[in-house]
């Protein structure tokens, strides 16, 4: 090293320069390593001032060769004022033209690109987002070949010093990073200077009770005009005039200013039942909301007005993906309690009664699909477990049956037998054809 004075990070820089024109941010983001809480245009603004530097002092002990040449490769490959100037001061004007050999300019557009963002976000209302960046493959293959070249091997990717970078000028203390569950995404291409905007769905969590019978729980489209409306759905478009998710989803996709939604309920109860007890979990899901700030106390109240009777709502509170996947994985698990009211076809002795239902508490059960249900679900043969099955007769030969059972067992057909195809079943037990009057679910199990 000539005089001591240079060292090994400047005969790095000075071999990058040589061969690349980097502005501050691409040259320092080859050293990302090194050092903390810098950003890599304050590395490579520092490398570059510290090799003035050096160049001054050595034109300050007569080495006017060497500073002179240090100073120019400064000036020019690294777009550098200061050296610019200083050399201007010796009595060497140059003129510098061109633009960084990677980036081609763009990492000192940082803050223009934040204004354009801000400009394509200002109609969505957030308070989480998450930065990403569309970079060329050109440009990721020229850092890939200088680093091959130079053996370099503390820097990091470009992509993930823009995105970085242009995170920091947009967080403010309404506005945070979330890398997992932002409420946008934000991807910008410097090259074209888009910004493309992904708007994650608002999740929220409640508890329905559906209080009237005929209720689908999701929106039945009419299978003749296949929802355009026609004579047999009367225009409407649907089978069934209400649906649990149209009293409560409605309401929140207008608030939430939404173009869509998904209703996720935690199993489902046929449409003649009666949801009571605490109700069922479920989640809307609402797609590209601009509104987030929901009062979600006046929406609990507005749905239950609007569903006066029908279906209530209780315990509206954000929710996550997480629970989605939990609701629809433990809907099959979970235990859930029935009110039965049927109708054997002909007396039965309460012994006999008494008998099936100490067979029925505790039984596995084989359940193969339904046939009322076949013509939508696959034909599989089902294994679930009843924990307690009890029969009260009450008047004109009819039956109150209270069963406790796990998720996904048609209960229905657990006192049917649906032809033998649920096995055990009350009617095989108690030998005689049973029919389901109504059904009423009574709790389930978050």
């Amino acid at each position: 090293m000539q005089d001591g004075l240079e060292s090994r990070l400047l005969e790095s820089v000075e071999q990058i320069l040589t061969k690349y024109r980097l502005c501050n941010s691409c040259l320092g983001r080859q050293f990302a390593l090194l050092g903390r809480d810098l950003s890599n245009y304050k590395r490579g603004e520092a490398l570059k001032i510290y090799s003035t530097l050096i160049a001054s002092e050595l034109h300050e002990l007569k080495h006017e060769e060497r500073a002179v040449q240090l100073l120019k490769l400064i000036a020019i490959q690294g777009l550098f004022q200061p050296a610019r100037e200083t050399l201007h001061k010796w009595g060497i004007p140059i003129e510098t033209s061109g633009f960084c050999y990677i980036c081609e300019g763009f990492m000192d557009k940082l803050e223009y690109f934040r204004d354009l963002i801000l400009q394509q976000v200002q109609d969505w209302e957030f308070s989480t987002f998450l930065m990403g960046s569309q970079i060329p493959e050109n440009i990721i293959d020229r850092e890939d070949t200088l680093r091959a070249e130079l053996n370099l091997k503390y820097g990091e990717s470009i992509k993930g010093d823009i995105n970085r970078e242009i995170g920091k000028l947009l967080q403010t203390e309404e506005l945070q990073v979330d890398f997992d569950a932002p409420d946008i995404v934000i991807i910008l291409n410097p090259v074209t200077q888009t910004v493309d905007v992904q708007v994650n769905p608002l999740l929220i969590l409640g508890r329905y009770r559906k209080l009237e019978r005929g209720i689908s729980q999701t929106r039945w489209i009419c299978w003749k005009c296949e929802g355009k409306g026609c004579d047999e759905c009367k225009g409407k478009g649907l089978r069934f005039e209400y649906s649990v998710e149209g009293f409560i989803a409605d309401p929140i996709l207008k608030a939430a200013a939404g173009t869509g939604y998904k209703f996720h309920g935690a199993g489902r109860e046929d449409i003649d039942a009666r949801m009571l007890g605490t109700g069922r979990p479920f989640i809307v899901e609402i797609k590209e909301p601009r509104k987030r700030k929901l009062d979600l106390n006046a929406l609990e109240t507005e749905i239950n007005t609007l569903a006066t009777e029908k279906v209530e709502v209780s315990d509206l509170s954000w929710s996550n993906r997480g629970t989605v996947r939990n609701i629809k994985a433990f809907s099959q698990i979970n235990e859930k309690t029935y009110r039965l009211l049927v109708e054997p076809q002909t007396p039965v002795d309460n012994e006999k009664l008494k008998e099936a239902d100490e067979v029925l508490s505790g039984a596995t059960i084989q359940q193969r699909t339904p046939r009322r249900v076949m013509h939508r679900r696959a034909d599989k043969l089902r294994i679930k477990t009843v924990y307690d099955f009890t029969s009260i007769p009450k008047e004109d030969n009819k039956l109150e049956i209270i069963v406790r059972c796990q998720g996904g067992c048609y209960v229905k057909e657990l006192v049917t037998g649906d032809e033998g195809r649920t096995r055990p079943s009350l009617s095989e037990l108690i030998n005689t054809e049973i029919t389901v009057i109504e059904l009423d679910v009574l709790n389930v199990q978050s």
